[in-house]
């Protein structure tokens, strides 16, 4: 499991240890990656107080990919403040195995 965030490393590496994020973390604060994909939330702005700046936020999308790279299920968000639940991951996941 790979998670993409918009914040800072040093904002990534304060998540990780105030949650014990076992998983793969990756910043993207400038959105280059999340541009790529179309997932930049045209009107959605958040405040990052570390940073003193308002900043455009990502659409919360979640990808399932298999070994062969191939995108077999894509989760993505309506409102920016949303995530996929995990049930929801996990039938994708047994379907996709199926």
């Amino acid at each position: 499991m790979v998670a993409i965030s918009p914040d800072t490393p040093e904002e990534t590496a304060g998540m990780r240890k105030k949650f014990g994020f076992g998983m793969t973390l990756l910043t993207d604060p400038d959105l280059a990656v999340t541009d790529l994909y179309n997932l930049r939330h045209e009107k959605g702005m958040a405040p990052t107080p570390s940073r003193g700046i308002i900043r455009p936020l990502a659409i919360p999308t979640t990808f399932l990919v298999d070994a062969g790279g191939i995108v077999r299920w894509v989760d993505k968000a309506e409102d920016y403040r949303v995530r996929s639940e995990a049930g929801r991951v996990l039938e994708a996941v047994s379907a996709a195995l199926a």
